[in-house]
This record gives C-alpha cells, structure tokens and sequence, in this order.
C-alpha cells in the first residue's frame, strides 16, 4: 500500500553529500520508498537551505546544486510553507516544548500531506504521532 512520506532536509542533503555518514542508507532508503509507488515530500524551506548548504558548506558548483535540486522535485512532491504552518511550528515549540523550530516545521508539513511516515537521520527529531524512520548509523 503506498504512503504518504516527508522527507526531512538531512535526507535531501545525504542523496548530494556522500561524505556524510549516513548518505548511504539514507539513498537505500529512499529508493527503497520510491519502488513502493509511494509518494515523497519535501517543503520549499528544504530546498532553499540544501542548496545554501551544498554550496557554501560542501562548496560543490552552483550547478551541481542546481542538479541537487532538480533530480530532488523529479523524486518528490513540494510542500508549500504558509503563514498558518508556521504559527502551527511555533505553537508546537510553545505548547509541545519541542526545541528544533526546523523540525516542528517539517512535522506541521507532515501533517498537512497526512504523511505516515518522516525519514530523518535527526536523532532528536519529535513526532507526536507520525512514524519515524531515521537512517544514521
């Protein structure tokens, strides 16, 4: 049966980084989510900062970032981030004390595409009730 799944920015960032530690479970995983017809989601936020990561911490070429970011909207689905998700973020930081802003905005995404499933390699990432896949090592 397929899903609905949110992939979080540390995702996007292991498909285009393979120095990073958990790049290669982090692109079996996604290909293996991309076999069972399901559908994968990224916000707009996460395409912004992998982009400014990759090319001012990674320092890879403007167009290999620009290649980043097309073969990640070839793979996935875009989230738009609207006024209301980020009052729902910031509610969630409040009243659910969760401490990563980044994470509670993924989450809110989450919800709003009633995704199944978050793949993260965030150790401290909080889901209130949606399933967690993290894939570091």
């Amino acid at each position: 049966m397929a899903i609905n799944v949110l992939l979080d920015t540390n995702i996007v960032l292991d498909l285009f980084d393979g120095d990073r530690t958990s790049s290669a479970k982090s692109l079996a995983k996604v290909k293996e989510l991309l076999k069972g017809d399901n559908t994968l989601y990224v916000n707009s936020d996460t395409l912004t900062t992998a982009f400014y990561i990759l090319r001012n911490q990674k320092k890879v070429t403007f167009e290999e970032s620009l290649y980043a970011i097309q073969e990640t909207i070839n793979i996935c689905e875009l989230i738009s981030i609207e006024l209301d998700d980020v009052h729902a973020a910031l509610e969630l930081c409040i009243k659910e004390k969760c401490t990563d802003y980044e994470d509670a905005v993924q989450y809110v995404c989450a919800k709003k595409i009633e995704a199944e499933l978050i793949v993260t390699n965030d150790k401290k990432f909080v889901s209130l009730d949606i399933e967690l896949c993290r894939t570091m090592r």
